[in-house]
């Protein structure tokens, strides 16, 4: 078995350390924002704590049916306005409320998007992502791009994706009667609403792209599902996909795992 490059201890120590005080700064800028929240809650009449929440739950509500991420900024300037900064305390009110009533989890962004906000209603099975009835054709396309992403090992440029989607009768280079501009659809509107993650190929000419699950497919369905859907597709057993089924099944226990230590 090859050996991994020995490193520098006080050039690792340096980097541990850099990365300790990271999250110790973040971890007391977040709970200083959530102190400072609570503060202006605190003063604020019930009746008006009652009113934006109600109003955030409407604002979430309705600019979720665009699915696209929802920016802090405009929560703030919408809703918020001269309370902006009670928003973390108002938006765990709202979240409690959403929970309870639509069964509806707000979830946070990470990485780039950070700052935004995205509803997830947890699918019971890979066809039934947050689209409404008409969109569901638009949902089939999205299951089997996601499914194509998976079976590649979770990365697949984007030439061997619309060659993987000629397979299924869909060609992106022509007009598409149902989701016309296919390569607009995925590279662009799926995109735009955080189902996957484009990153150009460095010096590739002309660009290539690798294209991956975004957060909001992260959230709403799993690898498990996606290989059940695979499965039904091909008509064999998960455990025929070895490499696939592994991967299905770690990603299961983390979540797992994850779940029992937030308990």
């Amino acid at each position: 078995m090859p050996r991994g490059k020995s490193s520098n201890p006080s050039t690792s120590s340096r980097g541990q350390s850099s990365s300790q005080m990271s999250h110790s700064s973040q971890a007391s800028s977040s709970s200083q924002s959530q102190s400072q929240a609570h503060k202006v809650v605190a003063i604020m009449d019930q009746s008006e704590l009652k009113r934006k929440v109600d109003e955030l739950v409407q604002f979430l509500l309705v600019m979720d049916q665009k699915k696209i991420p929802i920016k802090k900024a405009d929560i703030n300037k919408t809703v918020m306005k001269e309370h902006s900064k009670g928003l973390p305390a108002v938006m765990k009110i709202a979240a409690d409320h959403l929970q309870k009533v639509f069964g509806i989890e707000i979830v946070e962004l990470q990485d780039k998007l950070k700052g935004s906000y995205i509803l997830i209603n947890k699918m019971k099975d890979p066809t039934h992502l947050a689209w409404n009835d008409a969109d569901n054709a638009k949902t089939g396309l999205l299951v089997v791009v996601l499914s194509i992403i998976f079976m590649s090992g979770n990365v697949v440029q984007d030439g061997e994706l619309w060659h993987s989607l000629r397979g299924f009768g869909v060609n992106p280079d022509q007009h598409h009667e149902t989701f016309g501009d296919v390569k607009k659809l995925v590279m662009q509107e799926f995109v735009k609403q955080a189902y996957l993650e484009t990153t150009r190929v460095p010096n590739s000419d002309p660009s290539v792209y690798e294209v991956r699950w975004g957060q909001r497919a992260m959230h709403e369905t799993s690898k498990k599902d996606i290989l059940k859907f695979v499965c039904l597709l091909y008509k064999m057993e998960p455990a025929q996909w070895a490499s696939q089924y592994q991967d299905a099944m770690e990603e299961e226990e983390t979540a797992r795992n994850a779940a029992a230590g937030s308990v």
